[in-house]
């Protein structure tokens, strides 16, 4: 079973007597333990693209299917389930509470969800020990860097052991060298854990840490790449048609 299925996606806005189509016809496949990255210029609809994957948004019209569920079907309650068992979100920003502790960010998922904090104890623990952070657990977040901020995201997305992770711009705020070493955490994640990682990034060398690389443009897939364990591409599908998922291949 694929992990997610998109099927003649489309999403507009309405402003005034204006209709501006964001995205249309996007049909992709996602297969579990992939790492797929979206790419494209500023405006493309990448973004919109991952919000109504993690059903933060709902399309005009098309489906988004999790693991073989709609997610147009489900009541707000199931959605919100959803998202806080089956899916991890990482932003651009790194969205902690200045005055908690770095144990306190990560556990904040559960108190919202109402669960039992020591029930937890050994999975933070876990996700501590994933980003390399069990020395700074009881640090603030003004007491630490981008790098590590970033860190402390990341294992709040992983702490409910999600099976899909929604990453948007992830590093977009770090210096090279450290998002570099936060691209490689996720490499890791995908690879160690077995994890569905979808990611949206304006960085070719970001994008290429992971398994496929879709280009998006002016709304649609203009081509979809295969990248090996080297980070190269090594087939590619172009000339997308809607309802096709794919179009011609090359490479």
């Amino acid at each position: 079973m694929n992990a997610i299925t998109i099927t003649n996606l489309n999403k507009s806005f309405v402003n005034g007597r204006e209709i501006s189509k964001v995205l249309k016809d996007i049909n992709l496949d996602v297969e579990q333990g992939e790492f797929v990255s979206i790419m494209g210029p500023s405006g493309c609809g990448k973004s919109t693209l991952l919000y109504l994957l993690g059903g933060l948004d709902q399309p005009t019209s098309g489906t988004v299917c999790i693991e073989g569920t709609d997610l147009s079907k489900l009541s707000e309650k199931k959605l919100c389930e959803m998202r806080n068992n089956k899916i991890g979100f990482v932003f651009q920003f790194y969205n902690l509470v200045p005055n908690l502790s770095v144990e306190d960010n990560i556990a904040l998922p559960l108190m919202i969800a109402g669960k039992n904090r020591s029930a937890y104890a050994k999975r933070i623990d876990e996700v501590l020990d994933i980003i390399g952070m069990k020395d700074k657990r009881k640090l603030t977040p003004r007491e630490l860097s981008g790098g590590q901020q970033q860190r402390v995201a990341i294992a709040r997305a992983l702490v409910f052991d999600p099976e899909i992770i929604f990453l948007d711009e992830p590093i977009g705020n770090l210096d090279s060298k450290t998002g570099t070493k936060i691209m490689e955490l996720f490499r890791d994640i995908n690879r160690k854990y077995g994890k569905t990682i979808v990611q949206v990034t304006h960085s070719e060398e970001a994008a290429l840490y992971g398994t496929k690389l879709v280009r998006v443009r002016d709304g649609q897939i203009e081509s979809i790449a295969e990248i090996d364990a080297n980070g190269n591409t090594v087939s590619c599908t172009v000339g997308h048609k809607p309802g096709d998922g794919l179009g011609r291949k090359v490479g």
